[in-house]
């Protein structure tokens, strides 16, 4: 009854720790409140535990499962982490089993009781008795024995054992149900392998109790056997291999020639070195010569001589006999084959060796051992396999890892070190891949060279240079786009790294000039990296078709005036001009109309015509000029102040509004400039955006009604409605309300007159202080204009000027 309560509690025990645990899991799910977990196998249950449970567990087919353990998985728990309370479940003994900290043992929820206390007082000890004869060479049987008084503090299981260093031991184990004071007998096991003289004491029996020490000691005295006989030691005979870490077997043995005199039992054991020894035990029934076997047990540590001595029982020789008997350990030997090696993993350039990073080798066991098989460092990286120990004799598989970083690519050879035991050395090879080229683009540094002009295909001028900073050498290839009918491309091999000049070179014909965008690309491992590069492509020579009179019109005005001075400035519109073009040629149609008009524009094969001051086309040159715009795609600059219907009916040709309305009414001498974002108004001569226009001597004309396809870059002050500069949206045509818009010069500081000067040097066009103090843009309104209109012509022009 004791001992059952004794176990409730301490199942009782468990089962909180058990709780405990699962709480210790679940608690980032429930920090304050008890828990329930439920699998869905029940319905209609409550989610939430029953009052005091803190966590309960439910399921109509699954179980609670405990960390599952062998007994010797358990026993390798560390003592210093053996918990009172530890739960596991033992496979090997298909129990539950607890760590007790009151026993310092583990106990089973089995239903056998704990390992009993108990111990053996000094009184107890000095009444062990030995029971039994005890012979040298003879087995022990039931009459020999050991009766051991005990006292019991707390019942259960015991072992009790008294062991010997000769060959016998005694042993028995039960349980004690009552506390109490026991005698218990502990059989005798096994055969006395030595006798003793009558003046010795004995064998020094071991006593423990559960496993424990006990200070208690018993002399057991065995008795001689009796024998005498004399080894012949020079005869003696050692037979088998012993080999480092091989354990020795029947064949490992010694022979022996002896000489008996007196019969009976004999037993002859060597020394123990190096981890092995030899015995053997018989009993000669006849005189005479005798041959017995010394069998070998245990396993050699290391290489080299051993010198072993013999201890008989022999009466003859004392117990003494044969010195410095000696057996080899053979030294660890092998050798490697490399021919058929395996090599597994990736081996990239500068990426690190991992534990998938290995080469199989073959090796061959001729004595074992242990050893350590690694090979020359290569190209950053050697291979090694770690702490080896041959035990077997045979072929077998060594697994050789990498280790480092490969620093080069190629086929690279490694050579095994003459470890050892390596009979002799072997190499393989292992091949590194390269990382692919990378390279950087240095886009600050590309520069252009040679000349780029409509029409004139590409040579080896036509470059492209840019910087690169190469991080892995290999194949390149840098290419742009194809944009104006031209692409740059280089294309070669990087032989080494850092900084390295790479020269795109240009093919393709131009189609048109000028600024083009490129955008070079690469083949480098880097990913995205791209520069855009701007190439300004010479505009083709322009003609250009004055009509008017006097200096309101290029092709009859002086250089000195700004309407021709500031396209004839080279710096201005030339090959090297800010407006990169192979020339302007103005001709002057004067008043041209009909028919001279159009001879005037296909024969001189005109792309843009300006008309100045007091030109008054009829219908016929009307219709002349919009065919020019609309189908031969040219660009009319269109200026008119004294000629309303006219002016309505030219700008009614190009996109008609039965609401366009010319009118000269309230004219001003400055026109606000609108916010527009067009080439005209922000172009490469300067950006006019919300500036000033100015009218030449006040006698402006303004329209209104016009069609939508038009968009006004100016009006007049205070009236946005009336528009004073119109430019169509998607054809080349422009008009300004006023005949004087490019009239000026370089001296001219009229503010009412001559609204758009340039510089006396060069022909830049400049702005001007005009009138109420404002200042006007017209003459940079003008390059704007020109420039815009060399781009449109060389996009759309038609060159076919023969058809009438």
């Amino acid at each position: 009854m004791q001992y059952n309560q004794t176990r409730y509690k301490r199942m009782k025990s468990i089962l909180s720790f058990l709780l405990i645990l699962c709480i210790g899991v679940f608690s980032g799910i429930a920090q304050t409140n008890m828990t329930k977990i439920k699998d869905g196998t029940l319905s209609g249950t409550s989610p939430t535990p029953n009052p005091g449970v803190i966590l309960e567990l439910e399921s109509a087919n699954k179980g609670f499962l405990a960390p599952r353990l062998t007994t010797q998985q358990r026993d390798a728990i560390a003592v210093v982490n053996r918990t009172d309370g530890l739960l596991i479940y033992n496979k090997t003994t298909g129990c539950f089993n607890y760590w007790s900290e009151a026993q310092d043992t583990w106990l089973s929820l089995c239903g056998t009781p704990p390992p009993a206390v108990f111990d053996i007082s000094t009184i107890q000890c000095s009444a062990i008795t030995v029971s039994g004869t005890f012979k040298q060479g003879k087995n022990l049987d039931t009459a020999n024995y050991l009766t051991i008084p005990v006292t019991v503090t707390q019942a259960g299981t015991y072992e009790v054992t008294a062991l010997t260093d000769n060959g016998y031991y005694f042993t028995t184990k039960g349980t004690f149900p009552l506390a109490g004071t026991y005698t218990i007998i502990l059989n005798g096991v096994g055969t006395p392998n030595t006798g003793y003289p009558s003046t010795d004491p004995g064998d020094l029996l071991t006593i423990t109790l559960n496993n424990k020490p006990s200070t208690c000691q018993k002399r057991v005295f065995v008795e001689n056997a009796n024998v005498s006989y004399t080894v012949d030691c020079p005869q003696t005979v050692v037979e088998g291999e012993y080999m480092i870490g091989r354990a020795l077997v029947p064949a490992n043995k010694m022979i022996l020639k002896v000489a008996v005199t007196t019969v009976g039992y004999w037993s002859i054991a060597t020394n123990t070195i190096n981890g092995y020894s030899f015995r053997g035990t018989g009993t000669f029934s006849t005189t005479g010569a005798h041959t017995i076997e010394l069998l070998g047990t245990g396993t050699p540590l290391a290489s080299g001589v051993n010198k072993f001595n013999f201890t008989t029982n022999s009466d003859t020789d004392t117990r003494r006999s044969c010195t410095d008997i000696e057996v080899t350990v053979l030294p660890i030997k092998y050798t490697v084959a490399c021919a058929q090696a395996v090599v597994a993993g990736v081996y990239k350039q500068d990426e690190a060796m991992t534990a998938s990073n290995t080469v199989t080798i073959k090796a061959t066991v001729q004595a074992t051992g242990e050893t350590t098989i690694k090979t020359n460092t290569v190209a950053g990286i050697y291979f090694t396999s770690g702490p080896l120990s041959f035990d077997t004799l045979e072929e077998r598989d060594v697994v050789l890892t990498a280790v480092g970083t490969p620093t080069t690519a190629g086929n690279q050879t490694y050579t095994l070190d003459l470890a050892v035991g390596m009979v002799a050395t072997c190499s393989f090879d292992v091949p590194i891949t390269a990382q692919p080229v990378a390279y950087s683009l240095t886009c600050s540094t590309i520069t252009i060279a040679g000349t780029y002009a409509p029409n004139i295909p590409m040579n080896a001028a036509n470059t492209m240079k840019v910087s690169v900073n190469v991080q892995y050498p290999g194949a390149y290839t840098i290419t742009t786009n194809t944009v104006n009918g031209v692409t740059f491309s280089a294309s070669g091999s990087f032989a080494l790294t850092g900084t390295q000049e790479v020269i795109l070179t240009a093919s393709g014909t131009p189609t048109s000039g000028g600024t083009h965008r490129y955008t070079l690309t690469t083949n480098s491992a880097l990913g995205a990296n791209t520069c855009n590069k701007n190439v300004e492509f010479i505009y083709r020579k322009i003609n250009i078709l004055g009509l008017g009179g006097g200096g309101y019109q290029p092709g009859s005005a002086a250089a000195t005036y700004s309407s021709r001075g500031i396209l004839q400035a080279a710096a201005n519109f030339g090959p090297n001009g800010k407006v990169k073009v192979d020339g302007l040629i103005i001709f002057d149609g004067g008043y041209s109309v009909g028919a001279t008009l159009r001879n005037h524009i296909n024969s001189k094969k005109i792309d843009v015509i300006i008309i100045g001051y007091n030109y008054q086309p009829d219908a016929g040159s009307i219709a002349i000029l919009a065919d020019f715009v609309k189908n031969k795609k040219g660009v009319l600059l269109h200026s008119q102040e004294n000629d309303a219907p006219g002016t309505r009916n030219l700008i009614n040709a190009i996109a008609h509004s039965s609401a366009t309305a010319v009118s000269g009414t309230g004219t001003t001498y400055v026109n606000p400039i609108l916010n527009v974002d067009d080439p005209i108004l922000n172009g490469p001569f300067g950006d006019i955006r919300n500036k000033h226009s100015g009218s030449d001597v006040n006698n402006s004309y303004y329209v209104t009604g016009y069609s939508s396809e038009f968009t006004s870059f100016s009006h007049q002050e205070g009236n946005t409605s009336r528009s004073w500069f119109l430019k169509h949206e998607s054809l080349g045509y422009v008009y300004c309300g006023d005949s004087g818009w490019i009239a000026g010069d370089a001296s001219n500081t009229s503010t009412t007159i001559w609204p758009a000067p340039m510089t006396a040097v060069g022909g830049a066009p400049i702005s001007k202080a005009y009138y109420g103090g404002v200042t006007v843009y017209n003459s940079i309104m003008y390059a704007n204009a020109v420039t815009w209109a060399i781009k449109y012509v060389q996009e759309h022009t038609d060159v076919d000027y023969n058809v009438q």
